[in-house]
C-alpha cells in the first residue's frame, strides 16, 4: 500500500543522503588539505634551507678499524687516537686499559729522551774523547775498546769513575721522586715542567706538535742507539769508522 511504499522510499533514500554528505565532506576536506598542504610544503622547503642536512655517511665501527702502523691488523680498542703519536701500534696487545697505556707512554718518553742523549753522545765520544784525553792529560775511555764507546757489550765500563755513577743514580732518584701527575690525568705523560728556554708553545695545537716531534725523534733515537750497539758488537769497530760520512768532518775523508 501507499504507507508501506513511503516507508521503503525513506529507508532507501537515507543511505543515499548519507553517501552524498560523505562525498561532499570528502571533497571539502581534500580542497582544504590541498591548500594547507601547499602551505606546509612551502614552510618545509623554507625550513630545509635553514636546518643543516644530516650526515648520512655510514658510521665507522671502531672495532673493525685497521691499524695505521700495521694495516693488516685491527687497531686496538685502547688506542683510540687521543694520545699524541698514537698510530695504532700495539701488535702484542700490551696496553690492556687506559691506565696501562698511560704507564707505557710515560716509559716510552723516558726511554726516548735517554736514547736521544745516547745517540748523540755515543759517536761524539768516539770522535772527541781521544783528543780531550790528550788535552787534559787523562786516560782515554775508548783506548781499551779499540775506539768503541764503552758499553755492556763493548766493555770498558769499569773505567768510568764511581763518582759519575753515583751522581747519575742520585739524579735519577730525585727525578723519579718528584715525578708528575700524568697517571692522574692532570698533565701529559712526561711533562715535568722543564722548559728553561721557554720553547714550549702556548697554544694547544703547538704543544701537540711539539710532543709529536719529541716522540718521533725519540723513537728514531731508540732504533739508532740499538743499531750502534749491534754494529759495533758484530764488526768490532767504532760506528764513526763504519759510517764516517755521518760523523767525521769532510776534510778527514778527502
Amino acid at each position: 500500500d501507499e504507507t508501506t511504499g513511503e516507508k521503503m522510499t525513506v529507508r532507501m533514500s537515507a543511505p543515499l543522503l548519507l553517501l552524498c554528505a560523505y562525498c561532499a565532506g570528502a571533497s571539502v576536506a581534500a580542497r582544504t588539505r590541498g591548500i594547507t598542504g601547499g602551505l606546509s610544503m612551502k614552510r618545509l622547503a623554507r625550513a630545509s634551507s635553514i636546518i643543516p642536512k644530516a650526515d648520512l655517511s655510514p658510521i665507522e665501527d671502531k672495532k673493525d678499524k685497521m691499524s695505521a702502523a700495521i694495516p693488516f691488523l685491527k687497531q686496538p680498542e685502547t688506542l683510540d687516537g687521543t694520545l699524541v703519536g698514537d698510530f695504532g701500534f700495539d701488535p702484542l696487545a700490551l696496553a690492556k686499559d687506559r691506565e696501562t697505556l698511560t704507564q707505557y707512554r710515560l716509559a716510552e718518553i723516558k726511554h726516548s729522551r735517554l736514547a736521544m742523549l745516547a745517540a748523540a753522545a755515543w759517536p761524539i765520544q768516539e770522535v772527541l774523547n781521544p783528543a780531550l784525553a790528550r788535552l787534559f792529560n787523562l786516560p782515554s775511555l775508548v783506548d781499551e775498546t779499540g775506539g768503541r764507546s764503552p758499553s755492556v757489550l763493548n766493555g770498558g765500563l769499569e773505567q768510568v769513575s764511581v763518582a759519575y755513577w753515583t751522581s747519575v743514580v742520585l739524579l735519577t732518584i730525585v727525578v723519579e721522586a718528584l715525578g708528575n701527575d700524568s697517571w692522574g690525568g692532570k698533565v701529559a705523560p712526561g711533562d715535568y715542567g722543564f722548559d728553561p728556554l721557554n720553547l714550549y708553545p702556548k697554544d694547544q695545537k703547538g704543544r701537540e706538535d711539539m710532543r709529536l716531534k719529541e716522540l718521533k725523534h725519540g723513537r728514531l733515537a731508540m732504533v739508532a742507539i740499538l743499531g750502534f750497539v749491534v754494529q759495533e758488537f758484530l764488526k768490532k769497530s767504532p760506528v764513526v769508522e763504519q759510517t764516517p760520512f755521518f760523523f767525521k768532518p769532510l776534510g778527514d775523508l778527502v
